[in-house]
């Protein structure tokens, strides 16, 4: 977006000018459900998350500084309340207790190799398989880089179940994602330049 245009448009957003809204959030809203699509259970979901999440925006958007990106602002005000909804709608009242010693494996496939192997909508379709507290972990860790006590912090859980939603979230993708490859794509993966019989 060109900045004499981003200027224009945050500035009618702050005097609450609905066409001003409206074209800021139709200009960023397609990246940012598919934000949403990565911590909700379906697109119902997500479309309420990205409905609450443009709410925040619109609320805040004066703390925003005018020389940093404004899509990396948006993304950010929209996870944090992708977060906030989850951590109050379901995560308090379906916690997963979970014993906090845990041992990390090695995965056939990263979850970035994952996302350049599939179409964007098989993607979306297998992280929704994952159960919610999996989900969120592994998108707070991998796709936003948090860091376990950061994630402990905004979900309200200890670092040590942060860690083992994150193992148990790998391991069940993995086995997911062993159904739905190919033995020789999986020796691909594994960097093996044998071939699978």
């Amino acid at each position: 977006m060109d900045n004499k245009i981003k200027r224009r448009i945050i500035k009618g957003c702050l005097r609450g000018n609905h066409r001003a809204q409206k074209e800021l959030y139709d200009y960023f809203s397609r990246d940012m459900f598919r934000v949403c699509l990565m911590y909700a259970a379906d697109y119902d979901a997500a479309n309420d998350m990205l409905q609450e999440g443009f709410l925040k925006v619109f609320k805040n958007l004066h703390k925003y500084k005018l020389d940093g990106s404004l899509g990396g602002w948006i993304r950010t005000v929209i996870v944090h309340s992708c977060i906030d909804q989850i951590r109050v709608n379901t995560w308090n009242k379906k916690r997963q207790f979970v014993d906090e010693d845990y041992q990390m494996d090695t995965l056939l496939v990263s979850f970035n190799e994952v996302e350049n192997r599939f179409r964007e909508s098989d993607f979306l379709e297998i992280i929704k398989e994952l159960p919610e507290g999996y989900r969120t972990v592994l998108n707070l860790y991998f796709l936003e880089g948090y860091k376990h006590f950061e994630i402990a912090e905004k979900l309200d859980i200890t670092e040590g179940t942060s860690k083992s939603q994150l193992y148990k979230g790998k391991r069940y993708l993995k086995e997911i994602l062993e159904k739905n490859l190919s033995p020789e794509e999986i020796s691909k993966y594994e960097g093996l330049d044998q071939k699978v019989v």
